[in-house]
């Protein structure tokens, strides 16, 4: 009898060419330690513990996602809210960015 293991999700998407991307249309802090990346999943998804990186910040600035938050914005419209561990973020950062999300072990 042939065994079978469990193939994991990171192979799955990397072999389907399928990347993970968030749109950061604002960011703000959260008394006392977080910080959150406001914007839209573009492609794939965002999970907590995934890797955020911005590659247009000119160097590989990375953080792990700690939560994913719905944001209400006023007229009914909702944004999706990666949350990370605040390091003196300015609010406003990377917007207008591209982020690319990974697991954690990736």
């Amino acid at each position: 009898m042939q065994s079978l293991r469990p193939v994991r999700r990171v192979a799955e998407l990397g072999s389907l060419g399928i990347m993970n991307r968030f749109a950061i249309e604002d960011s703000f802090a959260i008394e006392p330690d977080r910080f959150v990346f406001a914007g839209r999943v573009i492609e794939g998804r965002a999970e907590r513990g995934m890797v955020f990186e911005v590659p247009e910040a000119g160097h590989r600035w990375r953080v792990t996602v700690r939560a994913v938050e719905f944001i209400r914005k006023r007229g009914g419209d909702e944004l999706t809210g990666l949350v990370v561990q605040d390091a003196d973020y300015l609010p406003g950062l990377g917007s207008g960015w591209t982020a690319e999300l990974y697991e954690a072990d990736a």
